[in-house]
């Protein structure tokens, strides 16, 4: 059995290119006090709390 299937291999630099992509799309318009806010409500690898 022949399989004719083509995996698409996304590279971590594709990933990360779609996402800075997503996130300028996201914050394109908004102003500095709606940019703070859209941060601040972002999940984050670290939280707060470890970094003060």
């Amino acid at each position: 059995m022949k399989i004719d299937k083509k995996i698409k291999i996304v590279s971590q630099v594709e990933q990360l290119r779609e996402i800075r992509d997503r996130i300028s799309l996201e914050i394109q318009d908004m102003t500095f006090e709606q940019l703070k806010k859209y941060i601040d409500a972002q999940l984050t690898l670290h939280p707060k709390k470890v970094w003060r």
